[in-house]
This record gives structure tokens, sequence and C-alpha cells, in this order.
């Protein structure tokens, strides 16, 4: 069983280093959304840090994994939130793409109660394929691996993205766009991605809260839509679930997640399961994320 999963990561190394890429999507962005809208960068006040792993098909070796890191601080002077976000994505076997960006976003009081946010990225995006990277054992059938490995290969292309926010106290609308530049994807980048969504939460007594998201990716062909629950106990647990199904296939196939999580003070640590649903992929669907942020609040100047 072992050696067949190995095959099957091998010819899945070699198919996506000719297939378009895609943004990662993630259940546990409601909480940061600087990688695929700039406008929401600095939305917090405070300097924030934010890590977050995913790993599918666990116990299956050279498996796909992904990390995300999106570090945020806001300055009140200038109104003015500036960021920078890296992800690395292992998409199989000697396939790997990296992207580094630089953030920024402006807000505008509206009145008392709206604050419009703009911002903008800029960074570029790193696709490599090395076949040398195959470990196959030699019982393991070969699939005339000469003719695979013809060289490791390596590109990097620019990247802009552009995105709006609209936010009250407890309610926000995003919307946005990333990969501007890029009408089609490459084997080492990814095409256009138009990102829409809402959050909002509402505080139901002293001990419990209430956070509903909805959201919408399209790329090309793709339609993925995303919701959301999440129920915060004491503003120290939370658990929930999110639903993500595919728009145009009859929500098949589609993504159930249970989260739950914890936080304290200036930490934040959560879990997130996500099995597949549906009768159109016949690979293992388990997959896990987990997310370690740290939000330092600024000290107030006194004013004398």
């Amino acid at each position: 069983m072992k050696k067949r999963l190995l095959t099957i990561l091998f010819v899945l190394g070699c198919l996506f280093s000719a297939t378009a890429q895609q943004d990662f999507f993630f259940t546990q962005q409601t909480f940061s959304r600087g990688n695929i809208n700039p406008a929401g960068v600095g939305n917090t006040g405070d300097v924030d840090l934010f890590l977050l792993g995913r790993l599918q098909w666990l116990g299956v070796d050279n498996a796909p994994h992904t990390i995300l890191l999106n570090a945020t601080n806001y300055f009140q002077k200038i109104q003015s939130g500036v960021g920078l976000s890296l992800s690395y994505d292992a998409l199989g076997i000697g396939h790997s793409t990296t992207e580094i960006k630089a953030e920024y976003s402006y807000q505008i009081d509206l009145n008392p109660n709206w604050i419009l946010s703009m911002g903008i990225s800029a960074g570029m995006f790193l696709g490599i394929y090395d076949p040398s990277a195959n470990t196959l054992e030699q019982e393991a059938e070969r699939m005339e691996k000469e003719k695979l490995q013809a060289g490791k290969e390596k590109e990097i292309t620019p990247n802009f993205d552009l995105g709006f926010e609209i936010n009250r106290r407890n309610l926000t609308l995003g919307v946005s766009c990333t990969h501007i530049q890029n009408n089609a994807s490459t084997s080492y980048s990814s095409d256009r991605h138009i990102y829409a969504y809402s959050i909002f939460t509402q505080q139901l007594n002293e001990l419990w809260d209430l956070m509903i998201d909805l959201g919408y990716m399209n790329r090309n062909k793709v339609h993925l839509a995303d919701l959301g629950v999440l129920a915060f106990y004491n503003r120290l647990f939370w658990g929930g679930f999110s639903w993500r199904p595919d728009l145009i296939n009859g929500c098949n196939p589609s993504y159930l997640s249970i989260l739950v999580g914890f936080e304290y003070h200036i930490v934040r640590f959560g879990y997130i399961y996500e099995c597949g649903l549906g009768t159109r992929s016949t690979l293992p669907s388990n997959t896990h994320e987990i997310l370690l942020s740290f939000r330092i609040p600024k000290k107030e100047k006194s004013i004398d």
C-alpha cells in the first residue's frame, strides 16, 4: 500500500508541474486575511503575528503541506497598515511554490460608524520543480524515470494584489483580486483570483459571542463558496464548523471543517480537521491545520 501511494504522489508531482496554481483557501483566515486581501492589513490596530500550517493526507510520505506567515502593524498617525506575507506550498515530490509580498492599506473614516480600507500588495512568486527529489524505492515502478527527470526548473514572476474592506463595529465586508497581472496560469504561477466575503459578529450575552462568515472565490472556471460559524465562550474558547462547496458541480465535491481553539491575552491557538464530501475525489481527503498567532498591543503615549 505504501509503495502504491508513493507512486501516486510521484505521478502527481509530475502533473502538478504542468497544471495551474491556486491560492491557499484556509478556513481559519477569518483571523488574518492579508495574503488574500491587502486591505485587511492593520485591521486590529496592534502588531499581529499569524502563523498557519496545513498538512494533507496525514501518514503519506511527501504529502502536500503549506506554511503561511502574516506579520502586520498599524500606524494611527498616518492611518495606514503595513504587512509582510510569506507562504510556502509543497505540492508533491519535487514541486513547490514560495510567495513573498509587502502589503499596504490606507483607512478612511467615512463617518463615526464606518471605516473604508484600501489595500495594495506587491511581491514575487517562485515556482520550483526538481524531479531529482523523487525517492521511490527500487522495487517500485519507475515509469521511465529518466524521461521525467529533465532537470530542475525554476521560474520567478512578479505578483500584485488589490483589495477593499469596509468595517463597522460588528461587520466586515471585503472584496479583492490577487495576481492581477496574470490572465492565465503557468506551471509555477497562479492566474487571477477574485474574493468576496462578509464577517458578522454578535454578542449573545456576557459569556457567548457568535461569528458568521460568508465567502466566495472565483478562479477561471472554479467557483467556491464558504459558510462558517464560530462560537466564542467567555472570550477564551471557541469552536465551530465551515462548509466549502463547489458551486459549479452541484456542491460535489465539498469540504466540511471542524474548528476548535482558545485564546489567552496575546496568544491564540487553533486546530482544524477538514474532510472531503462527495464522489468526485478518490484521493485521501483528511487535512489538518494548526494556527498560532500573537497580538501585541501598543502602548498608548500619555498626553501631558
